[in-house]
């Protein structure tokens, strides 16, 4: 992603005041109403629009700051205890779950669409996602376990009821929008209508904010987790616990967590998709006269045979030696890729025995490789 303050034409130290006026202006010139059918026109109009999501919020403005691109997408929170999933932000979900928010609400808000949604302002919301990150050994993926993992999220403040205003204070009326939830701005031929910077939309104020919550209605809180995590599951997979994520606004319900599953590498097996993948050491010997080798699997030793004549890089297959399908339908297989080890340092009887078997190399008649060698290299001096 461009640097935001670049996409929005602001320095990094820009007052809350100077990016809403480099957002007007450019918004004004790329709005998709004055450029019909001008695709990059339209482009830059999403490219500004999600600048200024991000830096018109304090708390998001400062994950930015801090992080970049990964301050937006929850990467600061995937590891640990958990976080929030920023990567609704741009999905129109971002602190609002799948009623509302993220960029929709931007357009909307300030071209005049907060008049239409007026008297949905106190309309239940549902919370937004958290993504944790747990990481499994390859035994673990395997065989399936269960984990307890901890979550931070947000919970209604129990002193005031999540109303934001300590017990016994009440609401007025927003002395700046009249109640209505918005102001208009008139630029040139545009009525824009915005957010009241004062109540939020909300249409009145709390006179004694709750001091637990410091008037925001929620408050940070630490929940346990027992999770059963599938036999088969792979790095990148993900597990939806319904319920379980941030608190949802005027009585909506909770978001969900997401389990983002890192599974660490083996090291003797490699893993494609469900399968599994071995290199196996072997001898000059085991593949010119035929073997019968042990080989590790997941579960214990087998015996596979290796005929005669195998060459060096063949690829075996003992089948459904693999990892068992997540939605419980078959399992992958192993593969063995025999690899010839030459020995490095070798007694002087070996030694022997080996330039005696170098003579021998001449006889022999079945020698397809050397032999189409020998006619390339004749062609190609020819």
């Amino acid at each position: 992603m461009a640097d935001l303050y670049g996409i929005l034409g602001v320095r990094r130290d820009a007052s809350l005041d100077e990016i809403k006026k480099a957002y007007r202006q450019l918004a004004i010139k790329y709005h998709p109403d004055r450029n019909k059918g001008d695709k990059a026109a339209e482009e830059k109009f999403k490219e500004i629009n999600q600048a200024y999501e991000v830096l018109s919020d304090t708390e998001k403005r400062k994950m930015y700051d801090q992080f970049g691109d990964d301050g937006i997408k929850g990467s600061p929170f995937s590891a640990g205890a958990g976080g929030f999933d920023f990567s609704d932000l741009f999905s129109g979900n971002f602190g609002g779950g799948n009623a509302g928010g993220g960029l929709g609400d931007i357009f909307d808000e300030f071209f005049g669409g907060a008049a239409r949604r007026r008297g949905g302002r106190s309309a239940a919301r549902q919370g937004s996602d958290l993504l944790v990150t747990v990481t499994l050994s390859f035994d673990e993926a395997y065989l399936g376990t269960r984990r307890d993992v901890k979550v931070a999220r947000s919970g209604r403040c129990a002193k005031c009821a999540g109303s934001g205003a300590e017990p016994g204070a009440s609401r007025k009326t927003c002395p700046t929008c009249q109640g209505r939830g918005e102001v208009r701005v008139s630029h040139g031929f545009f009525q824009m209508a915005q957010t009241c910077p004062s109540c939020q939309g909300q249409g009145n104020i709390i006179e004694k904010p709750c001091k637990a919550c410091q008037g925001t209605g929620y408050v940070r809180e630490e929940r346990e987790l027992s999770v059963s995590i599938p036999a088969g599951i792979d790095t990148g997979q993900k597990i939806r616990m319904a319920g379980e994520g941030n608190a949802g606004a005027n009585g909506g319900p909770r978001g969900d967590v997401y389990l983002n599953v890192q599974v660490k590498d083996h090291p003797l097996f490699h893993r494609d998709g469900n399968d599994i993948y071995l290199e196996l050491p072997v001898s000059y010997a085991q593949l010119t006269l035929g073997d019968t080798v042990e080989v590790p699997t997941m579960e214990g030793k087998v015996d596979l045979k290796v005929p005669p004549g195998t060459q060096p890089d063949t690829k075996m297959r003992l089948r459904e030696k693999g990892f068992p399908a997540v939605q419980g339908r078959g399992r992958g297989d192993q593969f063995v890729i025999l690899r010839l080890e030459v020995p490095r340092n070798i007694s002087s009887k070996h030694r022997k025995i080996i330039e005696e078997l170098k003579g021998f190399d001449g006889e022999l008649k079945e020698r397809p490789f050397l032999k189409d060698f020998a006619d390339k290299v004749k062609k190609l001096f020819s």
